[in-house]
């Protein structure tokens, strides 16, 4: 079965045609697919702290969108629009952020900044494609079967940026035995990427 349910355009079609209170199995489907990608895009983006409120702001807004078929995808593809709005969000927040800092009340123009100019379509495709390879190695690390020690060399090595002599040294390992850990768990990760990456595409 696949980690990352595949989906299409037939579960816009559901959630747009569905009245409220009956699309709750098509929303819990989108969100399983995307909430992931779109935290780590909004962690990338905007920081860690502010990525919830992201998240759940931009998921809001998609309800309105969704329901009302303003999503065109003769336009672009869903994960571009998708990631415009974050990009946007973040923006916002840190709009919102800077007034506060400054303690000064400044009226924010929201429709504005919803109606910024998208970035460069190149920028925005790999800021996403980035946010799923963030999402796949927490999905790899966190909900699938490595070992404890598994887990702790390649945080060790690859996230926190140790030698291969010093990682080797750490957990009384080889050379050989941390790439080779390595190897295995940046395939699944790259599995898994590339499952929810098509998946995506196909929105």
């Amino acid at each position: 079965m696949s980690t990352f349910p595949e989906t299409s355009f037939t579960l816009l079609a559901k959630i747009k045609d569905l009245p409220p209170g009956e699309d709750g199995a098509a929303w819990a489907r989108f969100w399983e697919l995307y909430a992931p990608a779109m935290r780590a895009f909004a962690v990338f983006k905007g920081g860690a702290a502010a990525a919830d409120d992201i998240v759940m702001s931009v998921f809001g807004k998609l309800v309105d969108v969704l329901r009302s078929g303003q999503f065109d995808p003769k336009k672009g593809s869903f994960h571009s629009y998708l990631a415009t709005m974050l990009y946007n969000e973040v923006h916002m927040q840190h709009r919102k952020d800077e007034v506060r800092k400054a303690d000064a009340h400044v009226p924010l123009d929201e429709t504005l900044v919803e109606n910024l100019a998208a970035p460069d379509a190149g920028t925005v495709d790999a800021d996403w494609k980035r946010a799923i390879l963030q999402a796949a190695t927490e999905h790899v690390l966190t909900k699938t079967a490595l070992s404890e020690r598994d887990r702790a060399v390649y945080a060790f090595y690859v996230q926190e940026g140790h030698s291969i002599e010093e990682t080797a040294a750490r957990f009384r390992l080889t050379r050989n035995n941390v790439s080779q850990i390595k190897t295995r768990i940046e395939k699944r990760i790259t599995a898994i990427g590339r499952e929810m990456a098509a998946a995506a595409e196909r929105l």
